[in-house]
């Protein structure tokens, strides 16, 4: 078996995300990644695009993991929180 990674543009909002990033995590076509600002950001990996921020924690975020529709996030404050994937 072997593995081919490639990079490529992504689209961003006017204003850019300038952070940096301490993770990311895949799920299906998003691209989660966390920030140390605290924020996750959320890319489509197959349309190559920015679709949302959500703030989380002030502090920033540490490390996170996925199991099913769940995110749960360990953030700079020493909370973890559980972020809900699912559509509806």
């Amino acid at each position: 078996m072997q593995y081919h990674m490639k990079q490529g543009v992504c689209q961003l909002p006017n204003t850019g995300l300038n952070r940096t990033y301490n993770f990311s995590r895949c799920r299906g076509d998003l691209l989660l990644t966390g920030t140390s600002s605290g924020e996750v950001c959320v890319f489509s990996v197959y349309s190559n695009i920015y679709r949302a921020s959500m703030p989380i924690s002030a502090n920033g975020i540490l490390c996170a993991a996925i199991d099913q529709d769940f995110l749960y996030v360990g953030g700079g404050d020493g909370k973890i929180r559980k972020v809900n994937l699912a559509k509806g």
